[in-house]
């Protein structure tokens, strides 16, 4: 709140992702936890301090029956100035939070999640606009049902909060599934939407066909292998088809080029293909091109629709190291704007010395002149000119399905059908997050036997670990008590998490090889 209050900002954007991390436990002496299990969740927010004993029995009961935590998840916040602000320059995002977790959050974990982020927020007179991530289905789920977008939860209506807005429309939109009271606004990673559409193309179990045309991967295993072609007319490599790599997004752009267009429009039986392809590079043309302007950006984007690192670290190295860059930015903050001429200068990267300017005002002046009836009506014929001759016109003609307002309603009722399982009763509005309601099944009665806690060993000098006979009163919490030979030892927590590792894990400077390695 007090960042917020020194930019004059009360605007804010949020945004969620995760990341492979190394999986090792390591002891904060400063929270007195360990980190590296898993979080545990109530109503979706992560239980704060939860791995906290002083019970070497207790942790060596979590190594052996808690598997160690292989993504980390983080919140960033972006402040967003309103129209009314004199400065032009674009605020530095900051980190709102970062935990271990596993590959087991649901869609309702999310809507908590950012339903608790939304209101602790708006209590510090902080209004979040809106949330961006990936296109992980759970977080696309999430983005749905918050918005009602074909699917809705009977006990979460947010739109009915007092901060909603409304959006106003001249007429009814048979394409517009929105409803038009929104509390957030969400927007998916660009990135991820084109490498998955990619991907989708590469999957060994997928099988694609448009109308009466098939949408192959062969095609460009053909046409690599074709004599007839050299990397010059196509410009593709093995490497730019291989499924494993499914976050290649220079191969998207590969992909798109014209030279691959012509060469495929001169194949017989790839229409299919090429037209994959090309609906690719209207997404990239959308979402991904600066120089795109945004009335372009509307049309392509009206085809796709709305909704369609190289570090090692563990979840104690990101946390420490974030501290470290926090301190600094909060430093750099206060020192941009001290006039004094004793400031301390920063260096700055020569990509970074030109502060970001916001082109909002000229944006919204673009905005405010496009016909948006208009922009669905071109991008409707447009795809209609690309389904000439896959006899699919003809089955929609037939079905009376072909004009825009009968195809959207057909396309809405069978959206809705598919969607019924999304209505669950298991969430609700309340915010209270009561910890004590969680425990991590450890009483007080193991706390006064942690004496109990007996560890064998041939070895007498303990030199090079941290084992001793007494330890001072004020760091006492930091070790174990426990019984070594049956001689009482305090043993330092973290001494107990390397003595109870087993493997080293390790993680790939590779790019590829770490994804793989986390969706093992």
């Amino acid at each position: 709140q007090k960042h917020f209050d020194s930019l004059n900002v009360q605007y804010a954007f949020g945004s969620e992702d995760c990341t492979g991390i190394v999986k090792r436990i390591k002891y904060d002496s400063t929270t007195n936890t360990f980190t590296g299990f898993p979080s545990l969740f109530d109503r979706g927010v992560p239980i704060k301090s939860y791995y906290q004993t002083d019970s070497f029995d207790a942790l060596k009961s979590w190594f052996n029956s808690i598997d160690k935590a292989s993504l980390l998840n983080v919140h960033m916040i972006q402040p967003v100035q309103s129209t009314s602000t004199d400065n032009s320059s674009i605020p530095s995002p900051y980190l709102l939070s970062a935990y271990g977790i596993g590959n087991t959050a649901t869609a309702n974990d999310i809507l908590q999640r950012w339903w608790y982020i939304f209101n602790q927020s708006l209590q510090r007179n902080i209004r979040i606009i809106g949330f961006s991530t990936d296109t992980d289905p759970k977080y696309l789920r999430a983005m749905r049902l918050m918005s009602g977008f074909l699917g809705a939860h009977p006990n979460f209506q947010v739109h009915q909060h007092p901060q909603a807005f409304q959006i106003k429309i001249r007429s009814h939109w048979s394409w517009f599934h929105l409803r038009e009271q929104q509390l957030l606004l969400f927007f998916q990673d660009p990135t991820h939407l084109v490498t998955k559409w990619r991907n989708r193309l590469l999957s060994a179990t997928a099988e694609l066909c448009l109308g009466n045309q098939s949408i192959s991967i062969n095609h460009l295993h053909d046409i690599i292998e074709n004599d007839n072609y050299s990397k010059l007319d196509h410009g593709l490599t093995k490497s730019d088809i291989n499924p494993k790599d499914r976050q290649n997004f220079s191969s998207c752009l590969k992909l798109t080029s014209n030279d691959l267009f012509n060469i495929l429009n001169a194949t017989a039986d790839t229409c299919g293909t090429l037209l994959y392809f090309q609906v690719l590079k209207m997404i990239i043309v959308a979402y991904i091109e600066k120089t795109t302007k945004i009335v372009e950006s509307e049309n392509t984007r009206a085809l796709s629709g709305i909704y369609s690192t190289i570090v090692n670290f563990t979840v104690h190295d990101f946390l420490r190291c974030a501290q470290r860059l926090s301190l600094l930015n909060d430093i750099k903050c206060k020192q941009l704007h001290n006039g004094s001429a004793d400031k301390i200068v920063f260096p700055s990267h020569y990509k970074h010395r030109v502060e970001r300017q916001s082109s909002f005002t000229h944006s919204q002046l673009e905005i405010d002149e496009i016909d948006i009836e208009q922009v669905i009506t071109d991008a409707y014929h447009h795809a209609v000119g690309m389904l000439e001759g896959l006899d699919i016109l003809n089955l929609l003609e037939k079905k009376h399905v072909l004009e825009l307002k009968p195809l959207n309603d057909e396309v809405f009722e069978s959206d809705d059908d598919n969607d019924g399982d999304d209505t669950t009763n298991d969430l609700s509005m309340n915010e209270d997050n009561d910890d004590s309601s969680i425990n991590n099944d450890y009483t007080d009665e193991d706390e006064q036997n942690n004496t109990q806690d007996l560890i064998n060993t041939t070895k007498k000098d303990f030199s090079g670990v941290k084992v001793v006979d007494q330890v001072e009163p004020h760091i006492e919490h930091t070790y174990f008590k426990a019984k070594l030979n049956h001689d009482t030892k305090f043993l330092h927590k973290q001494t107990a998490c390397w003595l109870l590792t087993e493997e080293k894990s390790t993680l790939s400077n590779d790019r590829l090889l770490r994804v793989q390695q986390v969706n093992k």
